[in-house]
């Protein structure tokens, strides 16, 4: 696997960095980006998208994603999340549609992050708590290495440093 994508996330997160750069004060931030996600049930591919308030240096906000995994199947997931610094924890419910060798599946999402300004990198926990009883299996507990790209987008207060204003 290549560095390069990293390396150049990386640089341009770096970019954005000044002299004269100051902590959010009391920001809203809108943040929609592609989600990808690696586990041993396959590759899923989809959108995220957040609304974070942040305020010096830490967020709380909410989550929303929907991907479609390499099964045939979709993995929908919402909750809220907050950040410290660079790093993050999303909390939620997850529902994974049925697939000819699984049943629909809801369960809990439990993801901690490192983020950065267009983007965040983590694991994923899938806990699966409830399937129907439709003679398929429900769908086990899930690990995924999570990548996600984002644009942020100010929807309130005033950025130290612009990026994007709706």
């Amino acid at each position: 696997m290549s560095m390069r994508p990293l390396v150049l996330l990386f640089v341009l997160t770096a970019s954005v960095a000044r002299a004269d750069f100051s902590l959010p004060e009391k920001e809203t931030w809108l943040m929609v980006g592609p989600l990808y996600s690696s586990s041993a049930q396959g590759i899923g591919l989809g959108l995220e998208t957040s609304l974070n308030f942040t305020n010096d240096i830490h967020a709380l906000g909410m989550f929303g994603q929907a991907q479609w995994m390499e099964d045939s199947h979709t993995r929908l997931a919402a909750g809220i999340q907050g950040n410290f610094l660079l790093l993050g924890l999303e909390l939620g419910v997850m529902h994974e549609t049925e697939s000819p060798l699984f049943a629909a599946t809801t369960g809990l999402h439990v993801a901690p992050y490192f983020s950065f300004v267009y983007g965040s990198v983590g694991l994923r926990m899938g806990i699966p708590l409830y399937a129907p009883d439709n003679g398929l299996p429900k769908r086990g507990f899930e690990t995924a290495f999570v990548l996600s790209l984002k644009l942020p987008v100010l929807v309130g207060g005033r950025a130290a440093v612009p990026i994007a204003h709706l």
